[in-house]
């Protein structure tokens, strides 16, 4: 029995990663030369995955990989910044190095009992110092001194979540400006705010780094790709069909495999896979993700809850039209605030002045269950 082809979710590699030749070339040249990088791109776009698999595939080279999202305090950066020193290699000269460098965050050395796995810790008192970020990355910068090293700051924005981020992030620009052959990589789901760090004037981080775009991976490249798992996973689809995946998917990566994985999961092997198979598919992805559904909706006020239902039904919605607040039967200032509290919670984002569902598979049940 084969077994499902598809993979979302989580960082992809391999023959599960649809590989963007453009982008990883441009990706290692700039890592190889020491450029700082502002990544930017839509949720589930694929950037981590092309980040690790681009700098993965340089010789010699060690990735240190921090994942800042919803992170609430300095101690929460501290903490992930060591975790991703720790992912980087299993080492032990270098896990050593690491520990004596960042002697300041009292540090201890634990391995999983489950998988051997190292991992760095911080002492919770020592990371709530407030100079325990300053602390932090002169560690990091000295650790990345130690040979070939690119670090990533996944989900950079989130940093604005902390209290005094700008001193944070003066004190961390403070830094890495003298680290000229070490590149820094920054990747931000959330185009204004991460345009607010790179592109304000009043920023430290103004003009920092090089911007590049991750979009939709190349349509006939990705059809290709699709059409080729459903073949590994003895299933056949044609190009027709999944250009109906891609345009429900908004042709973002990671939820077109996620249709896919379902539609896999509810046909037979050797089975035509066609657009009538979708229903049976979403039918599965609702059954997995209800809770978190009914979730959403629970915390939502009556006001949120009519306006996320009205741009459900009407689609791309354009924000500034004369006719939204109308529509939804709100004055314009309560629907204005309360698209506000759906963008800031990330359900809904904002993309060319269109608000878009962060979930297409939530707005698909939205409309079934209206």
């Amino acid at each position: 029995m084969s077994m499902n082809p598809f993979r979302y979710g989580s960082v992809v590699e391999g023959e599960n990663f649809c590989p963007r030749p453009a982008l990883e070339t441009q990706i290692r040249q700039y890592a190889e030369s020491g450029q700082n990088l502002v990544v930017q791109g839509a949720r589930r776009m694929g950037k981590t995955s092309l980040l690790k698999h681009a700098v993965g595939g340089i010789r010699g080279m060690r990735l240190v990989y921090v994942d800042l999202y919803f992170i609430k305090t300095p101690s929460d950066f501290c903490a992930r910044v060591m975790k991703g020193v720790s992912a980087a290699s299993a080492d032990l000269p270098f896990l050593s190095r690491a520990l004596q460098l960042a002697f300041r965050l009292r540090p201890t050395l634990s391995v999983s009992p489950a998988d051997g796995t190292p991992t760095i810790s911080v002492d919770a008192r020592a990371a709530a110092d407030p100079d325990s970020v300053g602390a932090t990355m002169e560690a990091l910068s000295k650790i990345a001194e130690g040979g070939r090293t690119c670090i990533v700051f996944d989900e950079f924005q989130d940093i604005l979540h902390l209290n005094g981020s700008d001193r944070i992030l003066a004190e961390m620009r403070g830094t890495i400006q003298f680290q000229g052959t070490v590149p820094y990589f920054f990747t931000g789901s959330s185009r204004n705010a991460m345009m607010d760090i790179f592109d304000g004037m009043d920023s430290p981080f103004y003009k920092s780094a090089l911007p590049l775009e991750v979009g939709e991976i190349d349509p006939p490249s990705f059809t290709r790709f699709l059409i080729a798992r459903f073949r590994k996973g003895d299933r056949r689809i044609s190009a027709e069909t999944v250009a109906k995946i891609l345009e429900f998917a908004d042709s973002v990566p990671g939820d077109a495999q996620e249709l896919c994985e379902a539609l896999w999961s509810t046909t037979a092997p050797g089975a035509q896979i066609t657009e009538a198979d979708f229903p049976a598919a979403l039918g599965l992805v609702f059954s997995r993700e209800i809770r978190g559904y009914e979730a959403v909706l629970e915390k939502l006020t009556p006001a949120q809850s009519t306006v996320l239902r009205s741009l459900a039904a009407n689609g791309r919605e354009r924000l500034a039209s004369a006719d939204f607040a109308a529509r939804t039967g709100l004055a314009a200032s309560s629907a204005k605030r309360a698209v506000g509290r759906l963008l800031a919670d990330r359900i809904v984002f904002s993309r060319a002045g269109e608000c878009r569902f962060s979930n297409p598979f939530f707005r698909e049940w939205l409309l079934r269950n209206a």
